[in-house]
């Protein structure tokens, strides 16, 4: 959720250099960013292009990916999730935190006592 939420703070210019490349390297025809938006019907508005791309479709699809995550899941499922990335064995356990890992265990108060907990630290 962390990741969408940057992504949607950050924008869609954080992306931007990836898809102008992605269409260069397969000869995809772009448009100017700051033309104005032709829509349906070849109606042109008075919305640039990347208003159009930026605000009513980007932010609008990430907004909805943000609000069906947080429909589905609560709060103590997304920090048990988001902990349990920690323990993620993809490129050699990149993701693992120490911290991360002890709130983990911090969860499973009746599997984990003090004792564990500070051998983990």
């Amino acid at each position: 959720m962390d990741a969408l939420q940057s992504l949607r703070d950050i924008g869609v210019a954080s992306i931007l250099p990836n898809i102008s490349s992605f269409y260069q390297t397969h000869n995809i025809a772009t448009l100017e960013i700051e033309d104005f938006y032709v829509g349906a019907r070849n109606h042109t508005t008075i919305k640039t292009n990347r208003f159009h791309f930026e605000v009513e479709i980007f932010n609008m699809v990430v907004d909805m990916q943000l609000t069906e995550y947080q429909d589905r899941f609560g709060e103590t499922s997304t920090r048990l999730l988001e902990y349990m990335g920690a323990l993620s064995p993809c490129d050699s356990f990149a993701q693992f935190d120490k911290s991360k890992l002890l709130k983990l265990a911090k969860f499973y108060k009746y599997d984990f006592d003090d004792s564990n907990l500070i051998d983990l630290e």
